[in-house]
């Protein structure tokens, strides 16, 4: 490893996160945020669970460019410096703070209902911006602190997450995540984040991808991830097959398949 890779690895251990990232020049983030409008639109007009879950968590199921995306070579190698060698996409999502909206996301953990074992080193979030990222327009916020290394309890919020960490926080310590179009954060899915309202004229789109390595383990239910890097053996997750073609049959069979066990997953959890 260089030494680029070991400072990107020891911080993100460390503190849970790291950025920015540099991934993508400007046009080709454009270029993404064309298509994710334009993936938006085409689900609607499909309907039905395409539509409701348009936005995740399988979004490279069925658009080619998002395929394309969680497998850019550019990417893939800022991720196995963090996991290693052997890479699954287990979701991806859209996150959009509209302009103006009042919504705020409390402090939480990603990995509470994920059913993950001991996830630290073996999981990570890309958070890609595709528009600028600023306090202005409500961007992610970390706090930084040794919680990030393992799950915290959780109590209800009225927050759009549902759920917020039930400790003792320190909110002026949190650290904004001001990135560029085309930068990404890196985050373990223990590190614990927030986001808050919007005062901005345009909406804030982040693409976010969650890497796992095989070594990964995943209970009680079954689950399927897609392999872009390396090998898998038997495991905790099914594999699943790439878009053949945007939209096509077998996408959309293999996009409402992965969904439902998806679900499936996030109900055995929570029991």
């Amino acid at each position: 490893m260089t030494s680029v890779a070991l400072d990107l690895r020891e911080r993100w251990l460390a503190d849970g996160y790291a950025f920015p990232v540099p991934l993508l020049p400007p046009d080709e983030a454009a270029g993404l945020l064309a298509a994710v409008r334009r993936h938006e639109e085409i689900s609607r007009r499909v309907g039905g669970r395409v539509a409701q879950r348009w936005n995740s968590p399988k979004i490279h199921l069925l658009a080619p460019w998002a395929d394309a995306l969680v497998r850019d070579e550019r990417l893939l190698d800022v991720v196995t410096r963090l996991i290693g060698p052997d890479v699954l996409v287990w979701s991806t999502t859209v996150f959009t703070r509209p302009a103006g909206s009042t919504e705020r996301l409390a402090w939480h953990q990603d990995a509470l209902h994920y059913g993950w074992v001991n996830p630290r080193g073996t999981a990570v979030r890309v958070w890609l911006a595709l528009t600028g990222t600023t306090r202005e327009n409500g961007t992610m916020r970390f706090l930084p602190g040794p919680h990030n290394r393992e799950l915290v309890p959780h109590r209800p919020s009225g927050g759009a997450h549902g759920l917020e960490v039930d400790m003792e926080l320190d909110e002026a310590a949190g650290v904004d995540v001001l990135l560029a179009p085309g930068e990404a954060s890196v985050h373990t899915p223990t590190t614990v984040h927030s986001s808050g309202p919007s005062a901005a004229a345009a909406d804030r789109v982040c693409f976010a991808i969650d890497y796992i390595s095989p070594a990964l383990r995943q209970l009680p239910a079954p689950d399927s991830a897609l392999l872009v890097r390396g090998r898998a053996a038997p495991g905790s997750f099914a594999l699943e097959e790439p878009p053949g073609s945007e939209y096509g049959a077998a996408a959309l069979r293999g996009f409402h398949e992965a969904v439902l066990a998806r679900d499936r997953h996030f109900v055995a959890v929570s029991r």
